[in-house]
C-alpha cells in the first residue's frame, strides 16, 4: 500500500506539502500542487480517511436516527436530507434504532465524539434533559417526532389538526362507528395527538369511542390485518378505520376484502404520510398528505446554518401544511 511519503518522494516535495494538497490547505503553488496530484494518481495513493478527518473542523458527515426503514413515508423526509447534503458536499450517514434506546445512544455517541456533525433525529427515546443538553453542544434538528417541551428546534405538522380533518371527513360523510388503528410506538407526539383528535372528535359528535385504548403492536402489514380481525370481532358494526399510516391501511383493507366486506360502501379507510401505497391499493387510499421531501430540506437547511453560526441559538420551530387528499376508500 503507497504511503503518503511515497507520494512526498515522486513528487519531490515535503510530507506536509503533501498533506496541505490533500486537504486543501492552501499555501502551496499551481504548479506543486499539480505535481502532487499527479503523484498520487500514478501511485493510486489513498488518504487515510480518520487521518483527514482529524485534520479538519468536521467530518462532512451528518448522521440520521429513524426508528426503521418499513415506513416508505421516510425515505421521502431522507431524500430531501440528502438533496440539501449533496448540494452542499455532505454525506448521510443513515442509522435504524428499532425504539432502542441503547442502540440509540450508541448512534448519539457518533455526534459526541465527533464522527459526524450534526444529527437528524426523525425518531428518539431522548427525554428532555438530554435532547437539550445534545443540542446546547451539537446541531441536532428533530424531524416530524419531538420531545414536547424541548426547545430543540422541530420540523412537524400540527397531527392534532391533521387527525381532526380525518375525523371529520369521515363523520362528515355519515360514518358513525370509527375505530383507530395504530401499530409501533405509542408514547410519540405523532400518535398521541393523532389519538386525541380521534377521542375528542367523536365525543364532540357524540359518537362511541371503539378504540378505547392504544395498545402496543409491531409496526408493519400484518399488524394492521390483526387490528382489523379484532376490531371487526368486538365491533362487527364498524364502518369505518382511522389508520395512523397507509402500511396499516392496506393491512386492514386485505382483512376487509378477505371477508368480501366492501370499501368504501360498508367499510370507509383513511390512512396517513400519503405515501405510494395510497396510489396503488385497490381502491385507491384517501391519506394525509404531510410534505414530508420538504421536512428534510428545511432539516438539513436547518443544520447547515447552525453549523455555519457555530452557536446553540435558539431557531423557531417550524410547522409545515397537511392536506387530506381524498380518495376512493372513503
Amino acid at each position: 500500500m503507497t504511503t503518503i511519503e511515497e507520494v512526498a518522494l515522486r513528487a519531490k516535495v515535503s510530507v506536509a506539502t503533501v498533506s496541505r494538497v490533500i486537504n486543501d490547505k492552501g499555501n502551496v503553488s499551481p504548479a506543486t500542487a499539480e505535481r502532487v496530484r499527479i503523484a498520487i494518481k500514478e501511485l493510486k495513493y489513498q488518504p487515510n480517511a480518520m487521518g483527514v478527518l482529524l485534520r479538519r473542523e468536521r467530518t462532512g458527515m451528518v448522521l440520521i436516527l429513524l426508528h426503521s426503514v418499513d415506513n416508505p413515508f421516510f425515505s421521502s423526509i431522507v431524500q430531501g436530507v440528502e438533496k440539501i447534503a449533496h448540494e452542499n458536499d455532505y454525506n448521510v450517514l443513515i442509522s435504524t434504532t428499532y425504539g432502542d434506546q441503547a442502540r440509540e445512544k450508541r448512534y448519539i455517541k457518533l455526534l459526541q465524539r465527533h464522527f459526524v456533525d450534526g444529527v437528524i433525529l426523525i425518531t428518539n427515546t431522548l427525554n428532555r434533559e438530554e435532547i437539550q443538553e445534545l443540542n446546547a453542544q451539537f446541531p441536532v434538528a428533530q424531524v416530524l417526532e419531538y420531545v414536547e417541551g424541548s426547545e430543540t428546534t422541530h420540523i412537524s405538522v400540527d397531527f392534532y389538526q391533521a387527525g381532526r380533518a380525518v375525523m371529520e371527513h369521515l363523520i362528515g360523510n355519515g360514518r358513525k362507528r370509527i375505530a383507530f388503528a395504530h401499530t409501533g410506538l405509542i408514547d410519540i407526539i405523532s400518535t398521541k395527538e393523532k389519538y386525541r383528535a380521534y377521542r375528542d372528535a367523536l365525543t364532540q359528535h357524540q359518537l362511541p369511542i371503539l378504540t378505547s385504548q392504544l395498545n402496543v403492536y409491531p409496526f408493519g402489514f400484518s399488524s394492521g390485518q390483526s387490528i382489523a380481525r379484532e376490531t371487526l370481532q368486538d365491533h362487527p358494526d364498524t364502518d369505518a378505520f382511522f389508520a395512523s399510516s397507509d402500511l396499516i391501511a392496506c393491512g386492514i383493507m386485505d382483512q376487509l376484502k378477505q371477508r368480501n366486506i366492501r370499501i368504501p360502501e360498508d367499510v370507509a379507510i383513511v390512512g396517513f404520510d400519503n405515501t405510494i401505497f395510497a396510489e396503488t391499493t385497490q381502491p385507491k387510499l384517501t391519506s394525509v398528505e404531510l410534505n414530508s421531501f420538504n421536512m428534510g430540506v428545511a432539516a438539513m437547511t436547518l443544520i447547515l446554518e447552525r453549523l455555519k453560526s457555530q452557536t446553540d441559538t435558539h431557531q423557531p420551530s417550524i410547522i409545515f401544511p397537511f392536506e387530506l387528499i381524498q380518495r376512493e376508500s372513503s
